[in-house]
């Protein structure tokens, strides 16, 4: 037997049944299985389920998206229990976006009046599609539903990721402001490419398309700068921000330079470059930044004299026994990798 459901804005399941006119309200909970489905558990009377004939637990089977409001919302397929169509849309907000998930809480109220929360977790990986915007693939037996996060995103103080988004609060008939912030450390992967790999997960990362801002670096700065375009659409124009890292650069006998970066609370990651140098026209160490296939990444960052053996005497040491060494390969124009 087929039911019409949909939800109330106190996110009460409400059902339908044939020759009925008016929907019923149902008390339960929801909860979200291992398959990603949503299941009602009905807390109704076994005679209530008997008059309607419904189970005790009604499995809904359809795809997740988040609508306008950043609801959550699942759009109905064809089965034998249910109409292709209907929506159950419930109302909370994302409280929390790691370890390969997405927890969504709700509150409901029992026809006395009582609050309950519940947190439905979705499971899948959180990844960056072709436009730079963040979304969430929820797992699935058959193809994963997509959840995107319209618009740009931001770097916080502690050089995290961070969406914010605006929804309208039912109570208040107001509209609210709420920050998703996903903890997680920067990898410098290709030329074009800026990756941000989420803390605590298996399988969840931002791969960015970037371009290159500025390429020549300054060691005393501490920053690598980079453009990119978030939310580009067929029928939108592109707009472009900058991405800026902040951190400190150090030399490393195993790695050749490597970029510190604070992310707060006491937390340092480091990213590893490889690298070829060689003595410039200014008398200045210049160095070639290359990934972990020693292909370059179109970085070049120049280190004078003075700053090297203010920062880093050892290193400087090492540096300049090598160019003594290498004199005459240099002078020719030879690179010598690091």
């Amino acid at each position: 037997m087929k039911y019409k459901y949909s939800l109330n804005n106190k996110n009460q399941l409400l059902i339908r049944a044939p020759k009925h006119k008016a929907p019923i309200p149902a008390r339960g909970t929801f909860s979200v299985d291992k398959g990603n489905r949503i299941i009602y558990w009905l807390n109704e009377p076994a005679g209530w389920r008997r008059k309607y004939n419904l189970p005790s637990k009604v499995s809904f089977v359809g795809n997740w998206k988040l609508n306008s409001n950043y609801d959550l919302e699942l759009n109905l397929n064809e089965t034998k229990n249910q109409y292709k169509g209907d929506r159950l849309v419930l109302k909370g907000e994302i409280i929390s976006c790691d370890r390969d998930a997405l927890v969504f809480e709700i509150i409901s109220q029992d026809k006395r009046g009582i609050s309950q929360v519940r947190l439905l977790k979705l499971n899948g990986s959180w990844q960056a599609d072709d436009f730079n915007r963040i979304i969430f693939m929820i797992k699935k037996k058959a193809a994963p539903d997509v959840i995107t996060l319209e618009g740009a995103w931001q770097i916080n103080k502690n050089q995290q990721v961070t969406y914010i988004y605006e929804k309208t609060d039912l109570k208040r008939k107001s509209r609210i402001s709420r920050a998703l912030t996903f903890e997680g450390f920067w990898e410098i992967s290709s030329s074009d490419r800026l990756t941000y790999i989420l803390s605590r997960s298996t399988g969840s990362l931002f791969d960015f398309r970037v371009q290159i801002e500025s390429p020549n670096l300054y060691p005393g700065e501490g920053l690598i700068k980079y453009r990119i375009g978030i939310g580009l659409r067929k029928d939108k124009p592109s707009r472009a921000k900058l991405i800026c890292l902040y951190g400190s650069w150090k030399f490393s006998r195993k790695a050749g330079l490597v970029f510190q970066m604070d992310y707060g609370k006491g937390r340092f990651k480091r990213i590893e470059f490889g690298a070829n140098f060689y003595l410039n026209k200014k008398d200045e160490i210049a160095f070639l930044l290359t990934d972990k296939n020693n292909e370059p990444l179109g970085l070049n960052i120049n280190f004078t004299h003075r700053f090297l053996k203010k920062s880093d005497a050892e290193a400087f040491l090492r540096l300049r026994n090598i160019l003594y060494i290498k004199e005459a390969a240099i002078e020719a124009g030879v690179r010598v990798p690091f």
